[in-house]
Parts: structure tokens; C-alpha cells; sequence
């Protein structure tokens, strides 16, 4: 079973976990139930329309709008008083050139002396290099930094089929990205 967690579009938060079931319609009606609107589109968090089910994986974070064009969470923009709306602990990383979006907490709550708690823990202590969208770089690979996401998320570590734990050279990603 995959499961997702949607927000109202040009938000993040109040957001709901839901099981991807049948078709996308089934899912769009959850979404309506769930966040109490008419859900007509899913965007990804790029602001991609998500027309087929078979394009969402599990853990992704969707965006529901009732017809409207994708609002980016992340930028700032104001309110229709002019007043900034509330800062988000959202964040994007790009990880081998695949783009993750997770919240500043995920990456340093669950394990608070790794090596991503120490990066994020504050707003730019560290100095880290962002790519020209704003997502923070790092040199890994996207395959073994998906199952750390998904553990720092839930508390499970689940590996993919496929993946050495030893890494690619022998070199332990979960080492040199969590410390452990």
C-alpha cells in the first residue's frame, strides 16, 4: 500500500496522510473528504499535474487544488492584507540531482547528532551550497537517500530492492549522512 500526505494547494499545513487506492478519481474524492474541499487536480511538489496514479509514489507530498493553478508553498507571499504569510520549516534537497522536499524538523528531530541535523539544524550555520531553484546540494546518491528520508519520516528503515548497504564503493551512506 502507498501512501501520501496532501496539503491544500499554495499550503503546508493541517496536511493528511492517505492510502492510495483505485483510481485517481478515488483519490480525489479522499482528498475532498479529508481537507474539506472540492479536489480537482494534484500537483507534485515541483507544481507538476499529477494526471495518472501510476505517477505517485509512496511518501510523496501532493498538493490539491480546486481547479486552480499550482501555488508554491515555499515562496513567500502575501496575504491579501499584505502581510507575509507564515514562515514554513519546509526545505528542498537535491540529492544526485533528485530533488527531495521534507521539513527542517523531519531532518532533525529523529536523530538529532547526525550529520543532516547538524546541516540543518539552523538556518545556514553551515554555509550550504543551493542550486539555482533554492534546493540544498548534496553529493549522494538518490536511491540510498530515499530509504534515510522514509526513516527520519516513520521511524522504519525500509531498503529498497537493490540497494547495498555497504553503498556503491563500500562506503556507508547511512554513516556518512546519519552518523550511524
Amino acid at each position: 500500500m502507498r501512501r501520501v500526505t496532501l496539503f491544500v494547494n499554495g499550503t503546508s499545513k493541517n496536511g493528511k496522510v492517505v492510502a492510495v487506492y483505485g483510481t485517481l478519481a478515488d483519490l480525489l474524492s479522499v482528498a475532498s473528504n479529508k481537507l474539506g474541499i472540492k479536489a480537482c487536480n494534484l500537483y507534485n511538489g515541483k507544481g507538476g499535474l499529477i494526471d495518472d496514479i501510476a505517477l505517485i509514489r509512496d511518501d510523496d507530498v501532493l498538493y490539491v487544488s480546486e481547479g486552480d493553478p499550482f501555488v508554491d508553498p515555499q515562496i513567500d507571499v502575501r496575504t491579501t492584507d499584505g502581510l507575509p504569510r507564515a514562515h514554513t520549516d519546509w526545505l528542498t534537497l537535491n540529492i544526485g540531482g533528485r530533488l527531495f522536499t521534507t521539513t527542517r524538523s523531519t531532518l532533525v528531530s529523529k536523530e538529532p547528532e547526525s550529520m543532516l541535523a547538524r546541516m540543518f539544524r539552523e538556518k545556514d550555520v553551515w554555509g550550504n551550497k543551493q542550486d539555482e531553484r533554492g534546493a540544498y546540494l548534496i553529493d549522494r546518491s538518490p536511491e540510498y537517500f530515499e530509504p534515510i528520508l522514509n526513516y527520519l519520516r516513520h521511524g522504519q528503515l525500509i531498503i529498497n530492492e537493490g540497494i547495498n548497504l555497504l553503498g556503491k564503493y563500500g562506503d556507508s551512506f547511512c554513516f556518512s549522512v546519519l552518523g550511524c
